[in-house]
């Protein structure tokens, strides 16, 4: 049985419904009210339906720009309940992008030290951000293995996996899914994954 999202369908994480909402910002601000209406958005409390209940702007940093986009949300007509329908290029309570958080922690994995590694983020949010993902990915990585069993009785083979570390890992375990639409970098398709079941892990 394929997870409760598809192209049509969205998944969500505590007061938020994380879609694929286009490939990046500049996609998303032409075209995410095209995105919305193509969802079946449902409350990620209770499963109920949901309609639009105003929105917010929020700021997200794209190397050494910021861009304001619009974040929309709806209201269940179950639980009244109001959630936020963020962009999966977005990292869950984050301000940067997905993408710009992945480099900044492949190159840590890579050997370079948090204070020579190029990133608009300071030293400080760099060094947090590496000290996060050091703590989650054991989990994250055991919780996609348990879904992937789980959900469609597939397992990872230990032979395959042996030495392999960080984000090769993750993408190593995310090929044994099946091909969702996602913004295309192991992060934000881990975190579509990791939500989708209510694991109460993401990156």
């Amino acid at each position: 049985m394929l997870p409760a999202f598809n192209s049509q369908s969205p998944i969500t994480l505590d007061n938020m419904i994380i879609a694929y909402l286009g490939q990046s910002v500049k996609t998303y601000l032409n075209h995410f009210l095209r995105y919305l209406d193509a969802l079946e958005l449902r409350c990620p409390c209770c499963g109920g339906g949901t309609i639009a209940h105003g929105s917010y702007e929020r700021h997200v940093h794209l190397a050494d720009t910021i861009e304001y986009i619009p974040i929309q949300r709806v209201k269940c007509n179950s639980c009244n309940k109001t959630h936020a329908v963020i962009p999966d290029f977005i990292s869950p309570r984050k301000h940067y992008s997905a993408y710009d958080i992945e480099l900044v922690l492949n190159d840590i994995e890579e050997g370079l030290k948090p204070e020579k590694v190029e990133s608009e983020a300071s030293i400080q949010t760099v060094r947090r951000w590496w000290a996060e993902y050091k703590d989650k990915l054991p989990q994250a990585v055991g919780a996609l293995r348990s879904l992937l069993y789980r959900v469609f009785g597939k397992t990872v083979n230990e032979l395959m996996i042996t030495g392999i570390k960080g984000f090769d890992l993750l993408e190593h375990i995310l090929e044994a899914f099946p091909r969702i639409d996602s913004g295309g970098f192991v992060m934000g398709e881990a975190n579509i994954w990791l939500s989708s079941h209510w694991t109460g892990v993401t990156l």
